[in-house]
């Protein structure tokens, strides 16, 4: 029972990390709720649970660094999509004098 629970858990954390690489952030949001639910399922006296904990961790630490790459070029192209909207505004108020 335990190792089919740790099978799930570890199956459910690759398809998050797949889908923080392929910039699915819905889905990882949706993943990481349930890989939660099942991670307070598990017991430290568990077999093999330590292991997994580390696997899992290594997971979240590996979503977070794309996450935070990701937010990094938002941030980028809004200011880039700012500084154009900037130009712009003063290209027609030039234009209407």
């Amino acid at each position: 029972m335990a190792e089919s629970m740790h099978a799930a858990l570890l199956a459910l954390s690759e398809r998050m990390l797949a889908a923080a690489h392929a910039g699915d952030w819905d889905a990882v949001a949706l993943l990481e709720a349930e890989r939660g639910q099942g991670i307070t399922s598990l017991s430290i006296a568990e077999p093999g649970v330590l292991a997994l904990f580390r696997t899992l961790l290594a997971h979240t630490e590996e979503v977070r660094e794309l996450a935070r790459c990701q937010r990094e070029r938002l941030g980028a192209d809004l200011g880039e999509h700012q500084h154009r909207h900037r130009a712009l505004s003063a290209y027609l108020v030039a234009g209407a004098e």
